[in-house]
């Protein structure tokens, strides 16, 4: 006879096998970002490596030599040089209306420069779901080609470990909620016991614990969303 706790249990198992699967892409996966779209690999052929999106069209990054990439996007080549030295990597970006930034590695973070050497800074603003082009704004931020054209910037996204804390919090939860012995063990650990002689738990408390332990599987479910 199935209880409600093998129909919990079982059921906590097939989701989380289910979710395992389905997210391992997700969290293993390395990708990049051109604003608001995300990018990650989807072939390769020689020299070429293309990107795709579910929300833009697809990015190809062209390998010259071992110094020279090539971004295509949208039609448009964008060229990158490798003016790296020991310690200091250092990138410069040519767009194709003929401007060059360059873009230096602060401890992973890629800052860009004009041809003055001013920092570019890039604000972005939206209306409708649309990013709305500044005066003087290139098409993309010289810094995130860089990170398009260079899988060593190429990151993981999420963070799994919320969705271990997710089940075990579901499953703390379900046990403050239906056993009365995890209840009972519960309050033997709780330092307020100490407080009273000889002390017992009250209906009240059992109350308490099954109202807790519904909170926190609900509270679960917004843990394991911020995995993503």
């Amino acid at each position: 006879m199935k209880t409600p706790s093998s129909i919990f249990f079982v059921s906590v198992l097939l989701v989380s096998i289910l979710t395992g699967v389905l997210s391992k892409p997700y969290f293993t996966d390395r990708v990049f970002y051109l604003y608001e779209d995300t990018y990650k690999f989807a072939s390769e052929q020689d020299r070429l490596v293309t990107y795709h999106s579910s929300t833009a069209g697809p990015v190809q990054v062209r390998t010259d030599d071992e110094k020279h990439r090539t971004l295509i996007i949208d039609g448009q080549s964008y060229a990158i040089a490798d003016k790296s030295v020991p310690y200091s990597t250092k990138f410069y970006v040519t767009y194709p209306n003929g401007h060059v930034y360059s873009v230096e590695d602060n401890n992973g973070l890629l800052l860009s420069y004009d041809d003055k050497g001013n920092i570019v800074m890039t604000i972005q603003m939206y209306a409708n779901g649309e990013r709305i082009k500044q005066e003087g704004e290139e098409a993309f931020p010289p810094s995130a080609l860089v990170s398009a054209a260079y899988p060593d910037y190429h990151v993981k996204r999420g963070i799994p470990g919320f969705l271990f804390l997710a089940l075990g919090l579901l499953i703390f939860g379900w046990c403050s909620f239906r056993y009365q012995a995890f209840q009972d063990l519960m309050f033997r650990l709780s330092p307020q016991r100490l407080m009273y002689e000889n002390p017992e738990p009250s209906d009240f408390y059992y109350f308490m614990s099954k109202v807790g332990g519904i909170i926190v599987m609900i509270g679960s479910i917004f843990v394991a969303f911020k995995a993503y």
